[in-house]
């Protein structure tokens, strides 16, 4: 029973994502910014209040990678797009339940939301098309994640900064992000003996036993290689959140590279050690594979953070 519940709210993900990816397709199209009626991130203040009470701002946040970065920030929304989807899609800090489900990513019920009485609304940019409806509701902050030509990870650095101003936690957000500086610095050094051997990194989550997704320089988690020093063997098409698409032909090219799979299912990684196509990368046939848990790959710097510790446990010891 669990395992059918499990996969329908996967396929839920599934089609809730498809809409993400008509953004992504449009901003990879040529959109270069959106003109949004919202209160965009710029020169912000804090919520009127904010930091004088100490008490937190009752907030919904329309956005799983945002919602991790408020939750980073010790603010618990009082309502979140889907909640049990953050859940199962790996997302940390652990969100608890007592928070409303407002409804769909990009199809929220406005009576719900009505009826949490917001402070503020947390969106991203593709939900341009809601923002006049969500704003007779409660002002609307817009908190760009990722977007045509921007670097994730310092993006959700300086998202996290922000919004750790407007909901009065500046100092929480200062010392959350000195916390990762430090994270980064300890395992960059941990990993020196493995920089040494010079060898870019190819970063794979199964889509299923033929397609990968694979994470560019400009991704999340290519922001983390960056950050460790290492290079990134993938240098190919990716969208607005750095991310490629690759089916296993394409990754015979990575011949040189320490490839490590994300958070691969147990029947994916099943069909791939059958896969004559998979066992034939050279990375494979020459044992240059390595495994990590599930992370976020669409969160903030919590997930940037659990991934560098990942990567250091999978690849520490790794020699030529």
């Amino acid at each position: 029973m669990i395992g059918c519940v499990e996969n329908f709210v996967k396929s839920m993900v599934r089609t809730e994502g498809a809409a993400r990816r008509r953004f992504l397709r449009a901003a990879g199209a040529g959109v270069v910014a959106l003109a949004l009626p919202g209160w965009s991130l710029g020169a912000v203040g804090a919520l009127p209040g904010a930091e004088a009470s100490g008490a937190a701002p009752r907030i919904v946040v329309l956005d799983w990678g945002l919602t991790e970065v408020v939750l980073s920030l010790d603010v618990v929304p009082v309502g979140v797009s889907r909640p049990p989807w953050y859940r199962l899609l790996d997302g940390d800090p652990p969100l608890p339940a007592s928070v409303t489900d407002t409804g769909l990513l990009f199809q929220p019920n406005f009576e719900v939301l009505q009826a949490l009485r917001p402070e503020l609304i947390v969106v991203t940019p593709w939900h341009q098309p809601l923002v006049a409806a969500l704003e007779r509701i409660a002002p609307v902050l817009v908190v760009p994640m990722f977007g045509p030509g921007l670097d994730v990870l310092p993006t959700v650095r300086d998202a996290t900064r922000k919004l750790g101003i407007v909901l009065g936690r500046s100092r929480a957000a200062d010392a959350f992000l000195a916390s990762a500086e430090r994270r980064f610095t300890e395992a960059a050094s941990a990993l020196a003996g493995f920089r040494a051997l010079r060898r870019p990194v190819l970063l794979l989550k199964s889509i299923d036993a033929r397609q990968m997704t694979v994470f560019g320089p400009k991704s999340l988690f290519g922001g983390v290689l960056r950050e460790l020093g290492l290079d990134n063997a993938w240098q190919g098409a990716a969208d607005p959140q750095g991310n490629g698409q690759a089916d296993l032909a394409a990754l015979a090219g990575s011949s040189g590279a320490q490839a490590l799979t994300i958070g691969t299912p147990p029947g994916v990684a099943a069909e791939l050690a059958k896969s004559p196509l998979w066992g034939a990368l050279p990375f494979v046939r020459e044992r240059r594979v390595g495994a990590l848990g599930a992370v976020a790959s669409f969160g903030g710097v919590m997930s940037a953070m659990r991934f560098a510790e990942e990567l250091t446990a999978a690849v520490q010891g790794v020699s030529a």
